[in-house]
């Protein structure tokens, strides 16, 4: 199902897996290790997907399972792990999250710096802003504009949901591409 050409059978596969883990995580974790790098793109999105509503007491093997997937390429599997499955991921045991991001900012792969700055500006990031704004103000100086680039995308969410964070974001130095790309989409 996870390998349809339907989109929505796709979506249907990625349910099943969460419901799954509803019940059963510890049992596929073994199985979801392999699908995470199994060669179809279709097959390791259904994987983090399926990680959505995972239980609190689970958290450490799902970021496991997404530490792999944070290091995919490939644009299907990536627009749903940062901004979508991590995100969700992380909210439920943020302690343990943020401790993990902070490791991950520092690994070299640009998609695992991507992902984690595409975290940062959703729900898991809007919930934990003083957290997040930490991580982001560091990845906006990144070198790569393919990571400050994310870092202002999140930027731009929490500013327009807490309209309040401008002064302190757009006091930020060393920083100016990526303040640049925030200003244009938010209002001084």
């Amino acid at each position: 199902m996870a390998d349809s050409l339907d989109w929505g059978v796709r979506e249907d596969a990625a349910a099943k897996i969460k419901k799954i883990n509803d019940k059963f995580f510890l049992e596929y974790f073994s199985i979801w290790k392999k699908w995470v790098k199994d060669s179809n793109p279709n097959i390791r999105r259904a994987v983090e997907v399926g990680l959505l509503r995972i239980k609190k007491d689970f958290v450490p093997y799902a970021l496991d399972l997404l530490e792999v997937l944070a290091y995919d390429s490939n644009p299907y599997v990536r627009k749903s792990c940062g901004p979508f499955a991590l995100s969700h991921v992380c909210y439920k045991d943020s302690r343990l999250a943020f401790e993990r991001l902070r490791k991950w900012m520092k690994i070299e792969d640009r998609n695992v710096r991507w992902n984690v700055a595409m975290s940062l500006g959703v729900w898991f990031g809007q919930t934990h802003l003083e957290e997040s704004l930490k991580l982001l103000k560091i990845l906006a100086k990144d070198k790569e504009r393919f990571i400050w680039r994310a870092a202002a995308s999140s930027l731009i969410k929490l500013i327009r949901k807490h309209p309040e964070l401008k002064r302190e974001v757009f006091s930020w130095e060393n920083c100016e591409e990526c303040l640049n790309v925030v200003k244009k989409y938010v209002e001084e």
